[in-house]
């Protein structure tokens, strides 16, 4: 259980004309809240000072404030260790866009991109030659004993495979440190079958796991504040009700492979479990009156669906 907890931040205000930044700190307990500003390395007390949780008022007597034997500080967790997602994608993340940002880099226009080799140049200044070269988009070479003048060119190449290899390899680690889903995995491709799928679901769904774990006992203690406010409210005591908490889960399927598995299952499984896990029912209960509502009708008015042509040509109906 959370013994104390303190809450540091900042606020801006004006001393005259002058701006200032205060650094406010709130200390909660089992107590209430205590308010400080931190100033010279100390802690001096501040407006408010202090204040209960709660005010409870009692017919005409003044409201009267109140402590929770808990503090109503309730945290949900990515994990059991308490290290967010973010911990574990960030450097990769980082080495990512500084890869990009360097082929970006490489591509543009760049003047190193191009080593010059000068001989006979009629001059000596480099700085000069490149003015030159921008300015006017040509430079002067002379001959020298004989040796005639020229200007020559290495090019440095910029392979772009190596950066494509390098982010995928990045992405990759990304997705398995962070567990999570890749939809454009091999395989996808095609019409991949239920298994398939489910194995790409794999990681994300172990992570989920866990975050349900944490998450449930965050909720536990939410539900306990809930429960002692409608009781000192005077609503009722609700603290021995039993209360599910669901998690729904969204995950890809193949409808054709489920459907055409329900179909199959009929007569095997009961009707309800066959309906149940139909791609296509997303409330069982209301399938279901609609289906006693379709039943009821077609036993009142028939079908109306014509099953034939009778010898004169007329079409029978099913009553």
């Amino acid at each position: 259980m959370l013994d104390y907890a303190i809450r540091l931040y900042q606020v801006t205000a004006f001393d005259g004309k002058q701006e200032q930044t205060i650094e406010k700190v709130e200390f909660y307990n089992g107590k209430g809240i205590s308010y400080y500003e931190y100033a010279g390395g100390t802690l001096q007390p501040s407006a408010p000072f202090h204040q209960d949780y709660f005010t409870r008022s009692q017919g005409d007597r003044e409201a009267q404030g109140y402590n929770w034997t808990k503090i109503p500080l309730i945290g949900f967790k990515y994990n059991g260790k308490e290290i967010p997602l973010i911990k574990m994608v960030k450097s990769l993340q980082d080495g990512m866009n500084l890869i990009a940002s360097n082929f970006q880099n490489q591509m543009e226009e760049d003047a190193r991109n191009t080593i010059l080799v000068l001989v006979n140049y009629d001059g000596e200044n480099l700085g000069e030659f490149r003015k030159n070269l921008a300015t006017y988009g040509a430079v002067k070479v002379k001959t020298v004993d004989g040796a005639g003048g020229d200007i020559k060119t290495l090019q440095v190449e910029v392979n772009g495979e190596n950066y494509r290899v390098i982010l995928e390899l990045f992405k990759k680690a990304m997705i398995e440190n962070a567990m999570g889903y890749d939809g454009k995995d091999d395989r996808m491709a095609g019409s991949p079958n239920q298994m398939n799928i489910q194995s790409m679901y794999c990681d994300i769904d172990l992570d989920a796991n866990g975050m349900e774990t944490e998450f449930q006992a965050s909720f536990e203690e939410l539900l306990w504040f809930v429960g002692m406010d409608l009781v000192n409210r005077g609503v009722g005591d609700f603290q021995n009700e039993a209360i599910d908490i669901i998690f729904n889960r969204d995950i890809l399927i193949n409808e054709s492979e489920s459907i055409d598995n329900c179909g199959k299952s009929s007569g095997l499984l009961s009707e309800e479990t066959v309906l149940a896990n139909h791609p296509w029912v997303e409330d069982l209960q209301v399938e279901r009156d609609r289906l006693e509502k379709e039943k009821s009708h077609d036993e009142i008015y028939g079908t109306g669906f014509a099953s034939g042509v009778n010898k004169g040509g007329e079409v029978d109906e099913v009553q």
